[in-house]
């Protein structure tokens, strides 16, 4: 049972004035961006780019990747009526109460990044198709600090898989409930989804790593990720929605994204519709016959 895995939230405690205790959480995260910068360094070197250049730009990725998720999770809190707690900026950039979004923060990111490689003269596409597998390995690692901070669960449910939560950390709708209630462990849904994601990624590079054009990874991890953040979105109650909808404000941003990964696919193998935005076909001109000279 997932039960027994659950562990205290604060891996240890560093003797600095009062205690500064260290996370689980932000643990999980750090290795997983990790072995997610391992794997993307490799790949940038295989296809010719230089490393220390990589790094510099992972660095600067990863901070406001981090510093955009944080906004955007707050604009949404602040959106959907739940911005009291944020009355200072030390309220708004202190992460550790709330939390981040991991949509919000891969826009900025990505705006980041692409000013970083326009600045360097890079190939973007080779290194947009990089960041794609490394993200998901990172995030699918990442999520299990939610399981230990006991967030990122469902609705009730009597599946054999369904986990224990502390009625202190539900959401206000399930503190009523008996203690023995099991919810949906949605953190698993999406780790297990996105794992699933950075292996067929990874195949696939390496099968048509020189068959196919650039941002053709890049396009099939946005309709991966985003399609799948799409339907489990359907699994979380603790977000902002529209009105009494099912429809969350991330579930409309990752299923745009999705869709930006099917655009990006059809345009880079001249898919698209004649006239579409994008569209590299040129309409044929029809000729019209001359009249006739008597």
């Amino acid at each position: 049972m997932l039960d027994s895995l659950q562990t205290d939230p604060i891996a240890f405690t560093i003797p600095i004035g009062d205690g500064f205790p260290i996370y689980w959480y932000g643990i999980l995260i750090t290795i997983g961006i990790a072995l997610g910068v391992w794997w993307a360094a490799r790949e940038v070197v295989r296809r010719g780019g230089d490393e220390d250049t990589f790094y510099t730009g992972v660095l600067i990725v990863v901070i406001s990747g981090y510093v955009f998720a944080r906004i955007w999770y707050v604009l949404q809190e602040v959106i959907a009526g739940r911005g009291d707690q944020y009355q200072t900026l030390l309220d708004v950039i202190n992460i550790r109460q709330g939390g981040a979004n991991i949509l919000g923060g891969f826009i900025g990111a990505a705006l980041l990044g692409i000013w970083y490689i326009r600045r360097k003269r890079l190939n973007f596409w080779n290194y947009a198709d990089v960041a794609g597998p490394a993200l998901l390995l990172a995030q699918a690692i990442g999520r299990w600090g939610n399981f230990i901070n006991q967030e990122l669960y469902g609705p009730p449910t009597e599946l054999p898989w369904g986990i224990l939560i502390d009625p202190a950390n539900r959401i206000a709708e399930y503190r009523g409930l008996p203690a023995a209630t099991r919810f949906h462990p949605t953190f698993l849904y999406e780790s297990l989804w996105l794992f699933a994601g950075f292996i067929l990624l990874v195949f696939l590079n390496r099968r048509f790593r020189e068959q196919w054009k650039p941002g053709t990874l890049f396009a099939l991890f946005l309709i991966w990720w985003g399609g799948g953040r799409t339907w489990i979105e359907l699994f979380r109650p603790d977000q902002p929605a529209f009105g009494d909808s099912l429809v969350t404000y991330s579930m409309v941003l990752a299923f745009l994204l999705a869709l930006a990964g099917v655009y990006l696919l059809l345009a880079l193998y001249d898919r698209l519709p004649e006239g579409f935005p994008g569209s590299q076909r040129r309409r044929r001109r029809v000729r019209k016959p001359r009249p006739r000279r008597e």
